[in-house]
């Protein structure tokens, strides 16, 4: 069998992806949270203080709620409510 390089075994997403590649309110507020608890986390381990430890994953756990509060605000990555994926099919941009 010859190939002549048109059989793929893959699918194209039904629709473009969303322009904004994900830079939205609610990313970058889950970007920069996790990132402060992050470092308030290392700090803490390096102080050896339980309290310092404790704001840092206050911080971690605030920072995933804001941004989540955030998307379901509407300002995260949209969601194709009118058309969702049928039983079987991909979710590519969910």
């Amino acid at each position: 069998m010859v190939q002549d390089g048109t059989s793929r075994d893959y699918d194209l997403p039904p629709v473009a992806p969303f322009h904004n590649e994900g830079k939205t309110v609610a990313g970058w507020v889950m970007f920069w949270g996790v990132c402060l608890g992050a470092v308030v986390v290392a700090v803490g381990m390096i102080m050896w203080e339980m309290w310092v430890l404790a704001v840092g994953a206050a911080l971690l756990v605030l920072a995933l709620v804001v941004s989540g509060v955030l998307s379901v605000m509407g300002m995260g990555q949209p969601r194709n409510r009118e058309n969702p994926p049928q039983g079987g099919e991909h979710n590519w941009y969910s």
